[in-house]
């Protein structure tokens, strides 16, 4: 590292940081991973200390810049809270460092979005619902130090020193206007929020040009929720519309994934998607969109740019590792459908196009594979189908012997899926509890009519990027399912977010409650890595690790269909037996857990001799 902590975000050494905190995940040997381990913290407080000096100098690009480099080399970290501390300074910059997507974003009427009223809305449901019940005042005193913070950045020195005086004012009135009012954590008074109201109202139109209501609206609501935890957020205009494309099952856009690494970034185009369709290829990397260069932008500024209607289309400059110059790719958005159920191997599409699944990975053992991409509604219909078909597969003389339920990168869904998932293993007992306000617990007994799979030998895969409903999945069927889990340590999201509609078509997304999973010793506990101290996540009962290529190699051939239609095809060199695709696979974890169902499940593969 450079000894000048301001010059010490350097792409090359970023890189070289971010690979190494890789390959400590995978797995090093112990007098390596003991150097590796103290080199990366070391950075990390190097980084950090570079990151708040650029906060305290207002520059906050750079600031941005090196709370990434921060968050990513994380992942090698011993210290589970850095990289949500990173995330949350992160997302606390969006709006000081001029983001135009912080700024105007209109929504289906024209309206700029969000307005004061939107940010009020917003407030009172943190406030009323969020599990670490914060004050009103906490919360309006975060929200009015993001606008103090924003004010330097925005204007001119003049204007600068016009709108820090009004602001001063409005805050001396509004501190002495509220003086005598309770400070609550269940709602906002009457009184308090006129004065709130009046004051937001008293800031915005200072400078409405360049400081307008809904510049201050969303600079107030980025302070409200930094002052909860990493998940609760407020949503309007074009971001409620990408939080609800997130929620459904389907939405309209190019159907390609986007991971910002040190390289860039990087698309992996959904299964059967308009993006497979036209022809991306995983690992493309973004130069523009519609001749906007990506370069200093963040994620979701390439989303924005990205989205649009139904039926238009998006040019894309990429590069192409096997070709030498960037090219443009031309996609035409268009209803993107995700799976959330895969099986081992694809055997055919349907007339829509949709994949249809070999289910049974290993015959011989009666060993079946079923994929769980994200806890949506139809997961548990299309699981027992899974079940039903392999043991069709099988024939009347055999049944389904062993499970392995592939959790890696999900990251979650639906919580009562889960519970549906869990209950077809376990007749009796909890098999969800949440801590929520109040100490209030809230909890779930599993139902013994539906448990058809309780002495089922399975193994559960798992992986850093498996997170929420899928380690609640995970870590229940460990302890009581006597599950095998093989994999990494699992991400450590242990909160509960409830999506809670608002006026105008908004979203507010509040945690309202951390779930516990069995301890193994007869009580339960916390998962969250921001809660649970050094028992967060899941722990695998066999550790496998990867390096992210090796995982994206992996998900990539586990996830991988195609709907036959355009460009998304099977290329002639994917292995079409069941046999060639497991003998070709690199995919270690898989392996291991056919391994370990095979013994377990030996007695009966062994055929014994008639009594003589």
């Amino acid at each position: 590292l450079n000894d000048d902590a301001d010059d010490a975000y350097d792409d090359e050494t970023a890189r070289a940081l971010f690979e190494l905190a890789d390959l400590r995940v995978a797995g090093l040997p112990p007098e390596v991973d003991v150097r590796a381990g103290l080199a990366i913290e070391a950075a990390i407080d190097r980084w950090t200390l570079a990151a708040e000096r650029a906060e305290s100098d207002a520059r906050f690009v750079d600031a941005d810049a090196a709370w990434g480099v921060v968050g990513s080399i994380a992942i090698g970290s011993d210290r589970p809270l850095v990289m949500i501390d990173a995330r949350r300074r992160q997302r606390r910059l969006d709006g000081l460092r001029g983001r135009d997507a912080t700024n105007a974003d209109d929504d289906a009427f024209g309206i700029v979005r969000p307005t004061i009223n939107d940010a009020m809305q917003a407030f009172r449901a943190v406030l009323r619902y969020h599990v670490d019940q914060p004050s009103w005042r906490r919360l309006v005193e975060a929200g009015f130090a993001q606008i103090a913070e924003a004010i330097p950045t925005m204007a001119t020195k003049e204007v600068r020193t016009v709108r820090t005086r009004r602001f001063d004012d409005a805050m001396a009135r509004f501190d002495a206007d509220t003086s005598g009012i309770a400070d609550r954590t269940d709602r906002l008074p009457s009184k308090a929020r006129r004065e709130l109201v009046r004051t937001l109202d008293t800031i915005a139109s200072t400078d409405s040009s360049g400081f307008g209501e809904s510049v201050v609206a969303r600079l107030f609501l980025d302070g409200v929720v930094a002052a909860t935890d990493l998940r609760t957020n407020a949503y309007f205009g074009a971001r409620a519309v990408q939080l609800r494309r997130q929620l459904d099952t389907s939405f309209v856009g190019i159907g390609a994934e986007i991971h910002q690494t040190p390289e860039g970034f990087l698309l992996h185009a959904m299964p059967g998607s308009p993006s497979a369709r036209a022809g991306l290829r995983n690992g493309d990397r973004l130069i523009a969109v519609d001749d906007r260069s990506v370069e200093d932008l963040t994620s979701q500024d390439v989303v924005d740019l990205i989205a649009g209607a139904d039926g238009t289309t998006v040019r894309l400059t990429l590069s192409r590792r096997d070709i030498a110059d960037p090219f443009d790719l031309e996609v035409r958005r268009g209803e993107v459908e995700r799976e959330s159920v895969l099986g081992w191997r694809q055997i055919g599409v349907d007339a829509t196009g949709r994949p249809e699944w070999d289910w049974l990975v290993d015959p011989d053992a009666g060993i079946v594979f079923i994929s769980i991409r994200e806890f949506r509604e139809d997961v548990v219909r299309i699981f027992r189908t899974a079940l039903r078909e392999a043991s069709d597969a099988l024939g009347p003389e055999r049944s389904v012997s062993g499970l392995i339920i592939d959790l890696r990168n999900d990251p979650g869904g639906l919580r009562w899926v889960a519970e549906d998932i869990i209950d077809l293993f376990v007749s009796s007992g909890t098999i969800f509890s949440a801590e929520g306000r109040n100490d209030r617990v809230r909890s779930e007994s599993a139902s013994s009519f539906v448990t058809r799979l309780e002495s089922l030998p399975t193994v559960v895969l798992v992986n850093d990027g498996s997170a929420s409903a899928s380690e609640i999945v995970a870590g229940t069927l460990q302890v009581d399912a006597d599950a095998v889990v093989v994999g990494e340590r699992t991400y450590g999201k242990g909160s509960v977010q409830t999506v809670r509609a608002l006026r105008n078509e908004g979203w507010a997304l509040v945690t309202e409650s951390w779930f516990t999973i069995p301890d193994g010793a007869g009580g339960r506990r916390l998962i969250d890595r921001s809660r649970a101290g050094s028992e967060w996540g899941i722990e695998p009962d066999l550790e496998v690790g990867a390096t992210l290529e090796e995982t994206r190699s992996i998900m990539t051939e586990r996830g991988r269909w195609y709907s036959g239609l355009g460009l998304d095809t099977a290329p002639t060199t994917e292995p079409s037996s069941r046999g060639d695709r497991l003998t070709t696979t690199t995919d270690r974890e898989l392996l291991l857990a056919i391994a370990l169902l095979r013994g377990r499940l030996l007695p009966t593969l062994i055929d014994t001799p008639a009594p003589q």
